[in-house]
């Protein structure tokens, strides 16, 4: 079980609960479904049994590869997913990541040089483009998660996450 990875933090409506994949539990389960890859297969477990056995285990306090900490509503068709098929709704959450970091590597790249841009007066990130400021968020946040092993929507990292929104915008 070492080899094991939070992959999301998912939550379905309670009439729709799903099944915990743990040994010997099969409680169903709707908030905080905590979707695991432990040795290359891709398992489904509610919070007490994720805790039981993870315990002591990096993967036990360690930030969801593409959901937050708190969860992520899934739709209806998600939510047939992680029954039916859990490997290709985690396929379709990397292509949503990946889709998102595409999006801010063109945005980026349509940016002009700063050679052909006149100087304008410089505004801090939080008066950057919406759009731009998601993206640059996002990117942040995934920096601080990988970077620092914490939640970066949790009090008291917003200003690590800022700062790593500054350092993008400058960057780029």
């Amino acid at each position: 079980m070492s080899d094991a990875k939070l992959l999301a933090v998912v939550e379905v409506p309670n009439e729709d609960r799903v099944r915990c994949q743990s040994t010997g539990c099969n409680h169903p389960v709707f908030r905080r479904i905590h979707v695991v890859r432990e040795n290359s297969v891709v398992r489904v477990y509610g919070s007490e049994c994720f805790k039981k056995l993870f315990i002591g285990l990096p993967v036990a306090s360690s930030i969801p590869q593409y959901t937050s900490s708190d969860g992520r509503h899934l739709t209806e068709e998600e939510r047939q997913l992680l029954i039916e098929n859990t490997e290709r709704l985690i396929q379709q959450f990397e292509s949503e990541y990946q889709a998102g970091l595409a999006r801010k590597a063109a945005i980026e790249a349509a940016r002009p040089a700063p050679a052909q841009t006149k100087q304008l007066p410089l505004q801090p990130a939080t008066a950057a483009r919406p759009a731009v400021q998601h993206i640059s968020e996002a990117q942040a946040k995934q920096i601080v998660r990988t970077k620092y092993n914490v939640d970066p929507d949790l009090p008291g990292w917003r200003g690590l996450v800022l700062a790593e929104m500054k350092r993008i915008d400058h960057v780029g």
